[in-house]
This record gives structure tokens, C-alpha cells and sequence, in this order.
């Protein structure tokens, strides 16, 4: 499987080939194309630019441990931190904590920054809920930073691929 990120796309970006009657920005996409795949979010503009979302990060307030503690059953931090060192990974599942545990840490603002793209990127999305999980892939193309076209390189599963706008371009120019 290994690391991804995400990719959302704006409504307004056309994707050659793809269903009339689907949004792209209700599909999840991923790639490993744009820089070392890290679990980032990035999003594709209708304006034809790469954002990445980032984070800034402030530490949480005593209030804020304590109400996680209690969403998890614990009296305390101290307690939820001390059981979350000593678990089972399946113990930290099943109570709905996940194997990192507690984090001292808590988003304070989320912003997204021009990526400046230059170079292409693959970009892969599904959706179960159209024709038996059919999926598509694409190739964005920029510029320093503008994207130029945006490719499409195929798709798979369902009832059958002609059924998607086959006689339509296959690039989409910017």
C-alpha cells in the first residue's frame, strides 16, 4: 500500500472523460506523484493552481485534555496517557483512541499555500457508488505553477468503459 496523499479537485476543473452527471470534487483522489508521498493534502483549483494544505499547531489546554480524556473514559489526562502507553494496540482501537494515542498537541489553524507546481503529477480516483466501483486517471501538467492540460490516462471495473464519454478528448488544455 504504502504512503499517499490526497488530492481534492475545485467543481469547475474539468477532467476529460469523465460522467456528466458526477462531481470530481466528490471523488476521492490520491497520488505519490507530487514531491515524497506523505499523508499531505493537496488541492486542485478551478483557477488552474496546486495548493497544499498546512497546519499550524498550539499545545492543548488543560480543559481540552481533560474533555479528551472523558470522551475516552478516563478521569484524568494523566490516566488516558498513562493507559495509552502501557495498551495493546487492538485496546487502543477498540476504545477508539487509534496506536498513536494522545497528542499534547491540537491544530490551531489550517491554511492552504500555492504549491507552485512545475512538472506532472498522476492523480488516481474512485467511487463505489458509480457502476460497481469504476475508477479514473489523470495527469496534471504545469508550469511554473499554471496548470497546462490535464490527461486522461484511463479507468477500470464497472459495467463497461465505452459507457463514459469515450468519444470525448482525452487532454483538456488550460
Amino acid at each position: 500500500m504504502g504512503l499517499f496523499d490526497e488530492l481534492l479537485v475545485e467543481d469547475g476543473v474539468e477532467l476529460p472523460k469523465f460522467p456528466d452527471d458526477r462531481r470530481a470534487s466528490d471523488i476521492e483522489w490520491q497520488t505519490k506523484g507530487v514531491g515524497r508521498p506523505a499523508m499531505r493534502a493537496y488541492k486542485l483549483t478551478a483557477a488552474g493552481r496546486l495548493l497544499r494544505r498546512e497546519r499550524e499547531y498550539r499545545e492543548k489546554t488543560p480543559e481540552e485534555k481533560h474533555a479528551e480524556a472523558t470522551e475516552h473514559g478516563f478521569d484524568s489526562w494523566d490516566e488516558y496517557v498513562s493507559f495509552c502507553e502501557d495498551a495493546a494496540p487492538q485496546d487502543l482501537r477498540q476504545r477508539g483512541i487509534g496506536v498513536a494515542g494522545p497528542d499534547e498537541q491540537t491544530v490551531e489553524e489550517a491554511f492552504w499555500l500555492d504549491h507552485n507546481m512545475h512538472g506532472s503529477f498522476e492523480f488516481h480516483g474512485s467511487s463505489d457508488d458509480v457502476e460497481d466501483g469504476f475508477s479514473w486517471s489523470y495527469e496534471a501538467r504545469f508550469t511554473r505553477g499554471d496548470l497546462d492540460a490535464i490527461v486522461f490516462l484511463g479507468e477500470r471495473g464497472g459495467s463497461g468503459p465505452d459507457d463514459y464519454r469515450p468519444d470525448e478528448r482525452a487532454t483538456v488544455r488550460f
